[in-house]
């Protein structure tokens, strides 16, 4: 193999970012989205917030 025949390691390919990435993207979004809201819904919030503050007197 000739030296020039390899592309160097110190040079960065090109990423071209297609509909399937921003597909994926969008659902793990969507995923942390709805999580996120269950937890607060369901109060998960106030019960930790309560730990960190002491029980209540």
């Amino acid at each position: 193999m000739a030296r020039g025949d390899a592309k160097s390691p110190g040079t960065p390919a090109v990423v071209k970012r297609g509909p399937i990435e921003y597909l994926l993207l969008f659902f793990l979004l969507l995923v942390v989205l709805v999580t996120a809201w269950t937890l607060w819904d369901n109060g998960i919030v106030d019960t930790v917030a309560g730990f960190i503050e002491g029980a209540p007197r």
